[in-house]
């Protein structure tokens, strides 16, 4: 399995977690997250590989290739995507060492490390 293949298989634990579990949407309804509305395209650089992640209603779902207007755009390698979904590093640290680049509001990059935090720290529960 490549890494591409893994952080597929991550993603597509948060989608499964996130539309059956009814414990993370109240987690996301304690943390007032259910009215976060994001829309991210995300460049993986190094594999000339694109991928979206959208989160509504504290739904997640995610694809490949490119959407129109997204309310982020995320630009990094593949390692360090692989390390912030997997909860290794935080997009934050990741960003001020100068491994991720975006194109949006901050606080909007700050809404995706929430989402991948959350649900990180509900499926290590």
């Amino acid at each position: 399995m490549g890494i591409l293949d893994e952080i597929k298989s991550k993603l597509d634990v948060y989608k499964k977690t996130s539309l059956e579990n009814e414990g993370l949407k109240e987690e996301f309804e304690d943390m007032a997250m259910l009215d976060m509305n994001f829309l991210g395209q995300i460049i993986l650089s190094d594999v000339n590989a694109k991928l979206w992640l959208k989160f509504k209603e504290g739904k997640i779902d995610y694809g490949e290739g490119e959407i129109n207007n997204p309310t982020l755009t995320f630009k990094t390698n593949l390692a360090t995507f692989k390390a912030i979904i997997f909860g290794e590093v935080e997009i934050s640290s990741a960003h001020e060492a100068g491994d991720v680049g975006f194109d949006g509001e901050p606080e909007i990059l700050m809404d995706f490390q929430a989402i991948t935090s959350v649900i990180n720290e509900f499926l290590l529960n």
